[in-house]
């Protein structure tokens, strides 16, 4: 099999973070493949920051990597200055681990997260050239398969894979490698067909309607082979740079608009010693600032309280959240616990603002409750609570906006005006596999009509901050998540209008998908009105375990503004799902020592500072300084040395950088300075730092610094600088340079912050040659940056740069 390895370095410097694109990240794998292993490239259909910061995929990687003979990459949807710079140049979309495009692989597994994410997958399928619809593809092609919540309907986007998998993925991966390994030879008709036989799979190709497809179920929550260790920490900072503990799957609260809540059930928690031993161990190792307990409801887990002292027994220096709190569950013992673990705020969810409302949508927590979490959060010091709110829900009526109103007003009358509230208010949209399902989603022109009017009623309330998600991305979520074939066509048709990033408000255009539905003659209303109880589902071969019986009791449990208990409170629902194999599961209980805040003791011994040497050569020139930073505070968190921290809320190792390098720039000699409270041999401290640091960053050296030396900072006033261009460019080097060294004056301008600047860079260049076909530049390191010296001195611009090899040799000491 050929393994096609892209070279696409050189476009680096011309992209907005270009480490997003490069395998340095600290536990990420390289393994070795051939014919014999089993290749699968997951991807993401978003950028680096969103994909990275999503366990599932993490979940498969980790499975996947521990098979002998299985090799897993990844790959992320580029952002679009790279995506737009490897058309330019013909190069295909590739892994980031090995650099292997994405066509050489045996399977591309797509997270399908979001509806608003689609047109991503066709981008990169277009990137990738690999053919859009699977009709056209060939034998040489890989198998695109999809997964995740979104796969649920896989019809609209049927034309487009190969193959779906419905449900969970930590069995039925191993399953499909299995599948894959055995038919390798054959052709991929054949292929598909052996996938078929998978439980949960779906082959568009394949498919007979009315077929049931049922949803796969990990149970084997407590295995710890299938539990995500040893974490990839990223280089570029993603949406949540944290380590992640998934305690619980699944929710059995039963709100009706909730496609999460169904689509995940059965309850299944994570064992408690467990999860503590190996939260505690991974950040110990690598040295997480925080970690984050994660699931539908993190408060409804059944040792949460007991799993929280235990970590706060055993772990220092990191905070942990709770991402998801239910109203009902917060109290002033959790309010503690979380207080001690430096989590800063509140999120709460009523999604109505008056009972009758959430009645109808089973969210079964009233007002006093909602009032008293507030009283607790104040009690506790919490100073910014987040509200999330709903609109256009079923038998919605204008009373029950303003019933959203008068509960913030009755909020921030109790708060006394301490508290920073943000309210987030979000339209309803009807989602598969509820009891919502058949409802319609309400008017755009109602819908706006209904956040300005919240929104107005708190524009002079500046501690109240209102924001709504736009209502044509939720117009376009309810269409292609109820959606049919057609609608596969709508989302074709938009991607070659140019739709794509339609998850982010600076590229979203709705137009594009308003021309792309009249071109094929598609009725929006068609797709988000009322659909009748006894009508056909687009989605109904899939069988997600929940009986349409059920559903439709809840539908009309809805309309009678009546609810249902959760059956973990002991009274079966009768939802359908629970069956011989298929159970709610929960944590053995764990007896941790006493919980008691830890007083904090002031460390009165003297700080003594080092200096540490290092290279920054290679891809690791495109790691911005920010990224750096936080990566050596995790390397000094990880290890067991005495280090002084900061003081205040989020500490951090005290830690200075020498002057940083401009992205590209490469760096021999670069250095920071960090405090001990100890003496520490330096050749040991050396080994200890080392072993802790990424691959692709290593130490060259560590001294103790003599106190002359500890403000070394304030004389480094220049930099020696090597810059290496191609052959083509030797003679305009050559006389460039000679024409510099003549002049006596040599003006240049730029902007910084809007403002235009002169300034003469003779007085900022202490020396520069050409010799042995390299400029070897020593200038100042503030008032003009190699880039400016290229630019105005050789008319060389900053793409063309990028053919160069420029290094900062060292940093020269100035002294007084």
């Amino acid at each position: 099999m050929n393994f096609n390895k892209i070279e696409f370095t050189h476009l680096l410097p011309s992209v907005l973070k270009p480490a997003r694109y490069t395998k340095q990240e600290l536990n990420s794998l390289n393994k070795e493949r051939s014919e014999k292993t089993v290749n699968f490239c997951l991807a993401f259909p978003d950028v680096y920051e969103v994909g990275f910061s999503h366990l599932g995929l993490k979940i498969l990687y980790t499975i996947l990597n521990k098979e002998t003979d299985a090799v897993a990459d990844r790959v992320y949807c580029p952002w679009p200055d790279f995506g737009k710079l490897l058309k330019s140049e013909n190069l295909p979309l590739f892994g980031i681990e090995s650099s292997i495009a994405m066509q050489d692989f045996d399977v591309i597994g797509f997270t399908l997260q979001s509806e608003l994410t689609f047109t991503n997958v066709l981008y990169m399928l277009d990137l990738a050239q690999i053919p859009i619809n699977a009709e056209e593809r060939t034998e040489k092609d890989p198998i695109i398969l999809g997964g995740g919540p979104c796969a649920a309907n896989p019809i609209p986007m049927s034309q487009f894979f190969d193959a779906f998998l419905i449900g969970d993925g930590e069995e039925a991966i191993l399953e499909i490698k299995d599948c894959l390994k055995r038919n390798k030879s054959k052709s991929r008709k054949e292929i598909l067909a052996a996938l078929q036989n998978i439980e949960g799979m779906f082959i568009p190709s394949l498919h007979n309607t009315g077929t049931k497809i049922k949803a796969r179920k990990f149970m084997d929550f407590d295995n710890p082979e299938k539990m995500h260790t040893d974490q990839i920490v990223p280089w570029v900072q993603p949406t949540h740079y944290r380590y992640v503990s998934e305690i619980m799957r699944g929710c059995s609260r039963g709100c009706r608009f909730c496609f999460a809540g169904y689509f995940y059930r059965p309850v299944r928690e994570r064992d408690a010693q467990q999860l503590a031993d190996n939260l505690v161990k991974e950040v110990s190792c690598y040295g997480w600032s925080e970690a984050a307990l994660t699931s539908l409801s993190s408060s409804d887990y059944s040792c949460i309280k007991p799993l929280l002292q235990e970590i706060y027994n055993r772990m220092e220096k990191t905070s942990l959240s709770l991402p998801s709190l239910r109203v009902d569950s917060i109290d002033d013992e959790l309010t503690v616990l979380m207080n001690a673990m430096r989590q800063t705020g509140l999120t709460v969810a009523p999604e109505a603002g008056s009972q009758r409302l959430r009645n109808i949508i089973n969210k079964n927590i009233t007002e006093e409750e909602i009032l008293k979490s507030v009283e607790i959060a104040l009690k506790n010091g919490w100073q910014l609570i987040k509200f999330y709110f709903m609109i256009g829900l079923p038998h919605e009526m204008d009373d029950d906006i303003q019933a959203i109103i008068d509960l913030i007003f009755r909020i921030i009358k109790s708060s006394g005006k301490r508290l920073q509230i943000n309210v987030t208010i979000s339209p309803f949209v009807p989602k598969p596999f509820t009891p919502f399902q058949w409802f319609q989603m309400e008017d755009k022109d109602e819908l706006i009509r209904k956040a300005r009017w919240i929104k107005n009623a708190f524009a002079r309330h500046r501690f109240v901050k209102i924001k709504y998600h736009e209502v044509d991305s939720s117009l376009l979520e309810c269409v292609v998540g109820r959606g049919d074939a057609k609608v596969g066509n709508l989302i074709l048709h938009a991607y070659k209008n140019g739709a794509f990033y339609d998850g982010w408000r600076e590229y979203f255009n709705f137009q594009k998908w308003q021309d792309a539905a009249n071109e094929i003659d598609l009725k929006w209303g068609n797709y988000t009105s009322e659909i009748k109880l006894d009508s056909y589902l687009f989605w109904q071969d899939i069988d997600l375990g929940i009986s349409e019986k059920f559903l439709k009791l809840e539908w009309q449990r809805a309309k009678e503004e009546s609810t249902l208990t959760d059956c973990r409170d002991g009274n079966c629902t009768g939802c359908g799902l629970c069956d011989d194999t298929i159970i709610p599961h929960y944590s053995k209980p764990i007896s941790p020592t006493p919980f008691k805040l830890r007083q904090k003791i002031h460390d009165n011994r003297p700080n003594i500072h080092y200096r540490a040497f290092f290279e920054k050569m290679g891809k690791m020139s495109y790691v911005t300084n920010l990224d750096l930073v936080r990566m050596i505070y995790n390397v000094f968190r990880a290890t067991d040395l005495p280090i002084t921290y900061s003081q205040g809320f989020n500490v951090h190792p005290v830690i200075s950088f020498g002057p940083p390098l401009s992205l590209g720039v490469q760096g021999r000699n670069e250095y920071f300075d960090f405090v001990m409270k100890e003496f520490a041999d330096t050749d040991k401290l050396f080994d200890t730092l080392n072993s802790a640091m990424p691959k692709a960053l290593q130490l060259k050296d560590v001294v103790l610094l003599t106190d002359k030396a500890m403000h070394a900072m304030e004389y480094y006033k220049f930099e020696d600088v090597t810059v290496i261009p191609p052959a083509e460019y030797y003679d305009k080097f050559q006389t460039a340079t000679t024409d510099f060294l003549q002049t006596t004056e040599f003006l240049f301008t730029r902007i910084r912050k809007g403002k235009e600047k002169t300034k003469d860079l003779k007085q900022l260049v202490k020396k520069i040659e050409w010799n042995d076909y390299q400029l070897n530049v020593t200038k100042t390191v503030i008032g003009a940056s190699i880039f400016d010296i290229l630019e105005h001195v050789y008319k060389i611009d900053r793409f063309e740069t990028n053919r160069f090899k420029i290094v900062r040799q060292r940093l020269v000491v100035e002294k007084p």
